[in-house]
């Protein structure tokens, strides 16, 4: 297993590769897991279980940032999980404006992932997640993230 595991989690359009790539930028080991080892299977967006397997038993810390549906397979063997989270308005705002990828601007996914954003906060708190609030400039978001390590 890796010296220590990291997730960085949340609904489409929080951050997460945005981190990802200013993590990098700072000489962090840091993993999109969209792009290194997620793909549609039906409904479900997945992570590749040799890929993600391969990328936890490293001998390094790393950061793993992404979801999918089978995620909390996962979970145990991540030293601390967080969560990045926005308000509605922001969600709405960064899912039909990035250029990225189109996922979110379709009306009804907008609205079932502003849905899915109601809640998350807590429930993340509950099961004993870091929520980060990822309305700040990226720069905070992951100086926040980075002071929460030990």
């Amino acid at each position: 297993m890796a010296k220590i595991n990291y997730l960085i989690s949340g609904l489409p359009g929080t951050g997460k590769t945005s981190v990802c790539a200013e993590l990098q930028a700072r000489g962090y080991k840091a993993i999109d897991a969209d792009r290194a080892f997620g793909y549609q299977d039906n409904n479900d967006w997945l992570w590749k279980e040799e890929k993600i397997e391969k990328a936890l038993n490293t001998s390094e810390t790393i950061f793993i940032c992404g979801s999918a549906s089978n995620r909390d397979a996962y979970i145990p063997r991540f030293k601390k999980v967080f969560i990045l989270h926005v308000d509605d308005q922001t969600l709405k705002h960064r899912l039909l404006n990035r250029t990225s990828n189109n996922f979110g601007k379709d009306p009804d996914i907008l609205a079932k992932q502003v849905a899915r954003n109601q809640g998350v906060k807590e429930y993340s708190i509950k099961r004993g997640r870091v929520v980060i609030d990822a309305t700040q400039p990226i720069e905070k978001v992951v100086d926040d993230i980075l002071s929460q390590l030990n």
